[in-house]
């Protein structure tokens, strides 16, 4: 085995270089100072009621800063600078009147949420919009317009820094993504490798692999996005635009490369037990994870490449693996000669992006003009000619928008009835953060919060026994304010942490008072969080409602993707666009129908189905998949397979019937279906085509079990 010691000092590095040079981290940095920079310069010019409005701007207006190009971050800024100014000039003016002030955070908070039909940045941008309204209560304006104006000024002093850096960095948030998306294919790769040990249950490799495919997915969503969205990067004449796009392509490529390394594992475990083959296989998959993570450094800190041990060591393993394959006979030679090769193709994908190797190596016949880019960016969410549909309880986003607005509406008046202390808004803040449409994530989010708060109430009270000089405390606070900005997109609870102590201690500071501050925080922190979670039950949107509509989704997509190989494989020409458009949307459907399972364990309705029934129906359509993305290599390797044609044909029929008893399946108790190993070792040539369309009919007859 290669030395435990290369990877463990790879790992640190890697990971030290995504704190440092990752965008996170120095998001953060710019974040904190472009705060903290006007602030303190107000406060020391005597100007505390402006250091606090332009402070408040600039904080709330950061967190509506998504990962986007130029033209998403103009118009992000034009549409939150609006909606700021106008949100607080509202709820500072109604303040004179209680019911004036519950009516507009009623109607302003059913407004801002249903931003969301036109996606999710300017999701984001009505869910701060509602914060500053609740931050608007709190600091309780005397002057509206003045107030209005200071968040006007924070808004647009932080969006001009903002869109300074991404004008000389245009492609910051591109190389984040793609940084994210290589690691996170490194550690589906790593995930594999499981596969190969006897001591691992394989259903607990396939969960961890489906895990992992939900994020590998989410970033190459992400890159697709920022990359195609972005008209400039994408002209034919943009050289740096077209490099970022071969290499995007390149990396997309490589996942399924890897999600095509895909064998009937307790077979393959069974068959070479004895050989040693198990661990050098296992050798050759950690060794091109590992190489691919150090790969993904470069896209945070442009450099040269050095030569490393790792690809001496992988040929040594190779080598080692094609001996024993050479003594091997029939079956196990097959299955490992296919094994190697499939290594020696994930090889040369990483060569190309490393830019060893040209992309003519992977694709020789492609022509980058004939991929129609445009079709592969998300679908807008929004249409004029959908807006009534958004208007209506048939609608999540309505639905949720309908409950976050009536939980602020009566959160605020509860803080009326029973008032306790300066800070009962903290009430309505914990609500609107913690309320997420969907059951699961809502009671996620929850004890994140809870956790969060507790222990950075307990750092915040330790650091004020154990430091008096206010000047340390303050710049402890701009620590604390660094690290909330570094963790908010990818820890919550952590980030709960260190915002939790930043407030006590910059609130202790300011007003004194430190055993009350703690008291409402916790208490407020509570109070939300239970009312957040109950309020779930209004409206609810339950994972179980939408299940048969992803079953059917996925089932749809792998039999569209089948289609498409099965025509390739046979010689038929098949658009490149299409090809590709097929596999996304088997990757996005897989992706989605097993976020939702994640989720679902967590509600009580789930108690209601048979979730082993749906978690195998999960895996049998995760395998299907793997093997229908082997088939699309062994097509684009000029694979054919005459003789084949009538068990791909029979597959389809078996998804197809799938597809259309989707709606009749019982979710409470799926049919009792027993899965047969012996009808996959019968089939002789283990990893050739011929055995793939053995194994994807028997798997798609197993599936169609559960729906008869």
């Amino acid at each position: 085995m290669f030395s435990k010691g290369l990877v463990k000092r790879d790992n640190i590095k890697a990971r030290l270089i995504s704190l440092v040079y990752g965008e996170y981290f120095t998001d953060a940095l710019r974040n904190t100072i472009t705060i903290v920079l006007p602030f303190a310069l107000l406060f020391f010019y005597h100007q505390p009621n402006m250091a606090i409005g332009v402070g408040v701007g600039a904080l709330l207006i950061s967190l509506t800063d998504a990962p986007g190009n130029r033209a998403n971050k103009f118009k992000s800024a034009i549409i939150s600078i609006v909606s700021f100014f106008f949100t607080a000039l509202i709820i500072a003016l109604s303040l004179g009147n209680h019911w004036f002030t519950a009516g507009s955070i009623l109607v302003l908070s059913f407004v801002f949420s249903m931003l969301a039909i036109f996606g999710s940045r300017l999701a984001l941008t009505g869910t701060m919009a509602i914060i500053l309204a609740i931050f608007t209560l709190g600091l309780h304006p005397v002057d509206p317009l003045l107030f209005s104006w200071y968040i006007f000024l924070g808004g647009c002093w932080y969006y001009l820094i903002s869109l300074i850096q991404i004008v000389i960095w245009p492609y910051r948030s591109l190389h984040q993504a793609i940084f994210e998306c290589i690691t996170t294919t490194s550690m589906f790769l790593k995930s594999k490798a499981r596969c190969y040990d006897p001591e691992v249950p394989l259903d607990e490799c396939y969960s961890e692999t489906i895990a992992l495919h939900i994020k590998v997915n989410e970033k190459q969503e992400l890159v697709r996005n920022l990359l195609l969205s972005d008209k400039a990067a994408m002209k034919p004449t943009n050289e740096r635009g077209q490099q970022l796009l071969r290499t995007a392509v390149s990396v997309i490529d490589l996942y399924e490369q890897v999600t095509a390394i895909h064998y009937d594992y307790a077979d393959v475990r069974k068959a070479l037990d004895k050989t040693g083959a198990l661990n050098l296989i296992i050798e050759l998959i950690e060794i091109l994870s590992e190489e691919l993570e150090v790969l993904s450094g470069i896209f945070l800190r442009p450099k040269k490449i050095l030569p490393s041990q790792r690809f001496l060591k992988f040929e040594h393993a190779k080598t080692e693996l094609l001996k024993i394959a050479n003594t091997e006979a029939g079956t196990n030679s097959q299955i490992l000669q296919k094994i190697v090769r499939n290594m020696e193709d994930i090889t040369l994908h990483i060569q190309v992006i490393k830019g060893d190797q040209p992309m003519s190596a992977i694709h020789p016949d492609l022509s980058w003009n004939d991929i129609v880019y445009e079709d592969f960016l998300s679908p807008q969410l929004f249409k004029l000619s959908s807006l009534k549909q958004h208007f209506s309880f048939s609608s999540a986003i309505f639905k949720f928008s309908l409950r976050l607005a009536l939980l602020c509406f009566f959160a605020y008046l509860i803080t009326l009835i029973f008032p306790f202390g300066k800070y009962s808004y903290w009430l309505l803040l914990t609500i609107v953060i913690v309320a997420k449409p969907r059951f699961g994530l809502t009671w996620k989010r929850n004890i994140e919060r809870l956790s969060g708060t507790f222990i950075g109430a307990v750092i915040g009270i330790v650091l004020l026994l154990l430091i008096k000089q206010v000047v340390v405390l303050l710049i402890i606070s701009a620590f604390m304010l660094l690290g909330f900005f570094t963790f908010n997109r990818i820890r919550y609870s952590i980030s709960v942490l260190f915002i939790t102590s930043m407030v006590i201690l910059c609130l202790s500071i300011y007003d004194g008072h430190t055993d009350h501050i703690i008291t409402e925080r916790i208490l407020y922190t509570i109070a939300g969080c239970i009312i957040a979670f109950l309020a779930a039950f209004l409206f609810p949107l339950w994972e179980t409602k939408g299940l048969k509509s992803l079953i059917s989704n996925i089932l749809e997509a792998n039999s569209n993707y089948l289609l498409k190989v099965k025509a390739e494989l046979w010689g038929t020409q098949v658009g490149i666009t299409e090809s590709k458009l097929a596999r996304k949307n088997g990757y996005i459907q897989l992706a989605k129908f097993s976020e939702a399972l994640q989720y679902m364990h967590l509600e009580p309705k789930s108690k209601q189905v048979d979730l082993q029934g749906i978690y195998a129906v999960q895996i049998l359509s995760y395998r299907i998949n793997s093997i229908i993305a082997s088939l699309s290599l062994s097509a684009k390797q000029n694979i054919q397979q005459d003789s084949g044609i009538l068990l791909a044909s029979e597959a389809l029929n078996n998804l197809e019937y799938c597809v259309q008893h989707s709606d009749g399946l019982s979710l409470n108790k799926l049919n009792e279906v027993v899965h047969s190993a012996k009808i996959e070792e019968e089939h002789a040539g283990e990893g050739t085509v011929q055995h793939q369309l053995n194994l994807l009919l028997a798997l798609s007859l197993e599936l169609k079990m559960y729906f008869v």
